[in-house]
């Protein structure tokens, strides 16, 4: 947890003069990155949902207090998310449910009620697009499970919004520890096992007069320094990361690491 330095409301003191109280008020650990890579995914996952554009703003994450917890998720639709490092919730509360509803529909507004059947199905199916969003806040996504606005209160150590314009849509996001509570690795082998990366052998190496180098057309054989059967490097994306030799498995090239 992070005390931050901030400065109240202006206010007239005796005098004339213009006050402004200094106090410390309690900021999350999560870094604002993480949280704009949430907020990106909002907007692209949303926009092409929706067919519309949509501008995207983060509110700062803090660690709200139980009396702030509770009016955040009061009448929210919550969904806890059990990520590889902590929980995550999704919060969006009934007024922006309201407004998400009618953007599905190629409204603007809605007028307050209850959401109809259709619209209820509609809206579960854009709040699936959101737990995904969370792998920055909480690691891979294990399981994802509706909350009761309650208990997702009393169990959120850090939170922040994202919010959707021209339409003034929230969606709250929230996680069960404060980032600076617990030291976690920042990334992980899981959290890179569907990265691809481009790899090359190198099996042979050699020098070239530059006048032999611009003579050189189709069908001349060029000959290199490195003798047949000599090792060859394994390199990804042009970096050397292991020596072997080169040879064949079944009818494509292979490479056995030595």
């Amino acid at each position: 947890m992070i005390a931050a330095l901030t400065f109240s409301t202006p206010r007239r003191a005796p005098g004339g003069r213009v006050v402004r109280e200094a106090r410390f008020v309690r900021r999350s650990g999560l870094p604002l990155s993480a949280a704009c890579l949430v907020a990106n995914g909002v907007r692209e996952h949303l926009s092409r949902s929706l067919g519309r554009a949509f501008e995207t703003s983060v509110i700062d994450p803090v660690v709200p207090d139980e009396r702030a917890a509770r009016a955040l998720f009061a009448g929210a639709t919550v969904y806890r998310v059990r990520g590889r490092l902590c929980d995550a919730f999704t919060v969006l509360r009934s007024g922006d449910a309201l407004r998400l509803a009618a953007l599905a529909f190629g409204e603007t507004e809605r007028a307050e009620g209850e959401l109809s059947p259709v619209e209820r199905l509609t809206l579960d199916r854009l709040l699936a697009l959101l737990p995904p969003l969370c792998v920055p806040l909480c690691g891979e996504v294990r399981s994802v499970a509706i909350e009761t606005p309650e208990r997702a209160s009393a169990e959120s150590a850090a939170y922040f919004e994202v919010r959707l314009s021209p339409v003034t849509v929230a969606l709250g996001f929230a996680m069960s520890i404060d980032p600076s509570e617990v030291a976690v690795p920042a990334l992980a082998l899981e959290d890179l096992r569907d990265l691809e990366i481009e790899c090359t052998v190198e099996c042979a190496r050699g020098t070239i007069d530059v006048d032999a180098l611009a003579r050189l057309c189709a069908g001349e054989t060029l000959a290199l320094q490195t003798p047949l059967g000599g090792g060859g490097t394994l390199c990804a994306s042009g970096v050397p990361i292991a020596h072997g030799t080169c040879g064949a498995r079944g009818e494509r090239a292979a490479f056995a690491i030595g």
